[in-house]
Order: structure tokens, then sequence, then C-alpha cells
């Protein structure tokens, strides 16, 4: 009663518990990944190696967008089963998402560990040995790529987070991750070039694997849900095949968005070199600080769509959107406010002779973190709603022209930047495009309970 006398329904207060929980949990996160810069700087004390190091991550990190979908696709049934407290459909699914997935992790493993001998990773991330030698090189590709496979397996346990309306605990996890390098790179000694990156992978492997799998133990011990546990005897090839036909969708959107978003620093790399990497860590990291903090209260809403949807509360969701698209806009004008002030915050942040800021490069990031945050509300609204056929299309273009416009640009005005402006670029179409598509569509199924309702 309390909460409907503020005009709280049990969604918004779901969500609201979130958000709150994620920004308290996030503002650690921030406070350290404002130590972390530094502290990379420190450890390795070379600019080209530590781009490589950024370079390697973002790269390998691509594997963790190839879990078939499964993860998103196990986010939105379980959102439903959950509402519905269904425990043996949670179950199955769940169940059948560990199996898919760990059948995908071990045929990974197998394929790399039977061609990465052959490779030569100092050509393909674009370093001399003279820098890095070519078995300290191999040695940290293998390590960062069996550190991904286990993050594959265990971050089901997000996905099941999530659905559970839990999602502040995972902002707590990646936390923790966050905690573990920044400790380890003001306790470790910095050694050579070499050792410092079979180190810093060894410690990735750690950080990102280890809370993970502490979390889906804890969760699934909870009498709350111990009933959802995942099992041999419970995997269900028809959940599976559920789960990979939504997933797959998932699937495709995320490979393309991937290619569009997640490229820049081997496309920098590859085009320029790996020193410009670290300069282009500091720029990003400075200029999508509020499009991060957005995406964290957007993290919850996914999910709560879903579940809205389900029990037909569409006005809830409709009146959702249009208050998350008031806050993006306001994001936004806070994401441009940042560039007065961006040298004084770097001189704090790493010190005055780290780096000198380019005006015409922070107002770059600043429109490229401003995409960041458009594209938080749209496809949040649009993956809980399980449409996806405008990212699919949009995205398709972008990772299609994203490419050869970066080589132009940069061939005609030799900067990094240009990799940016292609970003920004190839992400223009689908902002424009969907959220026309999104308020019709919204606006549509409103419209269409209401006559229900009526009748």
């Amino acid at each position: 009663m309390h909460y409907k006398k503020l005009n709280f329904s049990q969604n918004d207060k779901t969500v609201l518990v979130n958000i709150v929980g994620t920004f308290l949990v996030k503002g650690l996160s921030l406070l350290l990944s404002l130590f972390s810069m530094p502290a990379y700087i420190r450890f390795f004390n070379d600019d080209t190696t530590l781009g490589l190091w950024f370079t390697v991550l973002s790269v390998l990190n691509w594997i963790l967008y190839f879990d078939l979908g499964i993860g998103n696709g196990l986010r939105n049934y379980l959102s439903e089963t959950y509402a519905k407290k269904d425990t043996e459909a949670s179950k199955r699914y769940i169940s059948s998402a560990y199996v898919a997935v760990g059948v995908l992790c071990l045929s990974l493993a197998i394929v790399f560990l039977a061609v990465f001998r052959f490779i030569n990773w100092n050509r393909v991330f674009n370093i001399s040995e003279f820098s890095v030698s070519k078995s300290a090189l191999h040695t940290t590709v293998l390590i960062v790529f069996l550190g991904i496979l286990l993050q594959l397996f265990f971050k089901l346990i997000s996905s099941v987070i999530y659905a559970i309306q839990k999602s502040a605990i995972n902002n707590f996890l990646g936390l923790i991750t966050s905690l573990i390098i920044v400790l380890s790179l003001y306790i470790l000694p910095s050694g050579t070039n070499d050792d410092n990156l079979v180190v810093m992978a060894f410690i990735h492997l750690t950080a990102v694997s280890l809370p993970q799998l502490i979390a889906t133990i804890i969760i699934f011990s909870r009498k709350k849900y111990r009933g959802m546990t995942p099992s041999l005897r419970y995997f269900d090839l028809s959940y599976a095949k559920s789960v990979l036909s939504l997933g797959g969708f998932f699937l495709y959107v995320q490979i393309v968005y991937m290619l569009i978003m997640s490229t820049n620093e081997y496309m920098i790399t590859a085009l320029v070199g790996s020193e410009p990497v670290v300069e282009y860590q500091v720029y990003y990291r400075l200029f999508t600080l509020v499009g991060t903090l957005f995406t964290l209260a957007m993290t919850p809403i996914w999910s709560s769509v879903t579940k809205a949807l389900a029990e037909h509360n569409y006005k809830w969701v409709n009146g959702l959107y249009k208050k998350a698209l008031a806050l993006g806009a306001l994001c936004i004008a806070g994401n441009f406010a940042v560039i007065p002030f961006s040298q004084f915050a770097v001189n704090l942040w790493l010190g005055e002779q780290t780096i000198s800021i380019n005006y015409s490069y922070a107002f770059s990031f600043a429109i490229l973190g401003s995409i960041m945050i458009l594209n938080s509300v749209l496809s949040t609204f649009a993956n809980g709603a399980g449409e996806l056929k405008t990212q699919a299309i949009f995205f398709s273009i972008g990772a299609a022209v994203k490419f050869p416009i970066a080589w132009w640009l940069i061939s005609r005005f030799d900067s990094w930047i240009m990799v940016i402006w292609a970003n920004c670029i190839s992400m223009l179409l689908y902002c424009i495009v969907q959220p026309i598509w999104l308020k019709k569509d919204l606006n549509r199924i409103q419209q269409k309970n209401e006559i229900q309702n009526t009748v």
C-alpha cells in the first residue's frame, strides 16, 4: 500500500532498487578505474607494450560475443519463467544453456590449440619482436584465450542474475575483478616487456574467472534458487533449441555490433601502431564515463521490460521508455559539458606531463559517448521486447561501412582519430531509424492492449 500512495508499482520498485544498488557498487568501480590507468602506465612503463596489451585483450574479448547468443536467450526466457514461478522450466533452460556453452567452449579450445602455434602473433598485432618476443606474445595470447573461455562459461551466471532481477550483483562482480587487477598492478614489480605481458595475462585470467565461479556457487546454493541449479539430467534439446533460436538472432546482432564498437583498438594498431592505443584509452575512459553510468542504469531495465511485457503491462513500458529518453538527453548534455574541463581532469588523474588534450579529439569522443548513450536506451527496450530486426539490419550496414571509411579517412587525414569518426558514422543510420520504429511499435502494442481491455 505504501508504494501505491507514492505512485510506485512493483516494477518501478524493482528497477529503482537495482539502479540504486548498481550505482553504489559502480561508484566504487569508477574510483578503481581512476587508479587503473596510472597503475597500467606504471606497471608497463612502455606505451607500445601497454597499447599491445589493450589490443590483445580487446581482440580476444571478441570471443565473448560468440556464445551463440545463449546468454541473452537464457536471460529473456528465464525472465519469463521466473516471473511465472515455473521452477521446472527455469531449471531446464539453465541446464540446457550450461551444457550448450560447455560444448562450445570445448570446441573452441580444441580448434584454437590446434592452430594458434602456427600464427605469427607479432604480425597479427603489428608489433616488432624487438619490443616483445614471439614466445612471450604466444604465451600471453594462450593464457588470455583460456581465461576468456572460462569467463565465457562462468558468465552464464550473469544472465541468471539479470533474470532474477538482481543486476547490482553483476556490477559487484565487476568491482571485484577491477579490484584484483588494480591491486596486482600496484603490488607487483614491473619487469621486462615480456614478463609484464605474461604476468598481466595470469592476473586477468584470475580476475575475470574467480568472482564468477564464486558467484555461481553462492547463487545456486541459496535455498531460494536451489531448485534451478543446473544439472545434466535436466538438459533438454528442445529448451536448448529455444534458447539458441532466440539467441541466434542475439548472436548475429552481437557480432555486427562488436564489429562496429569493439574493433577500434585493433584498427588503430593495424593502421597506425599500438602506441596511440594508450592515448585512445585515456580519451575513451574519460568521455564514456557518463555513458557507462547511464548504461548501468539501463542494465536492470532489459529484464524488467521482458517481465512487464509477459505480464501485459504495456503502459508501464511505454512510460519508462519516455523517461529513459529524457534522462539520456540529459546525460548527452553532460557528456559535452566535460570537454572544457578535460585537460584539468586528465592532469588530476594521470599527472600534468602525461597527455596534452586535443579538443577536437575530445569533441569526437563526446559524440561517440553520446551515441553509446542513445544506443543504450534503444537497444535495451528492443532487446527486452525481443525485437532485434532493426538492430540486425542497421548494425550490419554499419559494420560493412566502418572499415572502408576508417581506412579512407586515415589515408586522407593521417590520424588515428579517424577511426572514431568512422565508428560514429557507422552508427548514425541506426540511431535515426530505431527511435522512430520503437515509438511506433510501443504505441501500437499499448493501443492493442487498451482495445482488448475495452472489449
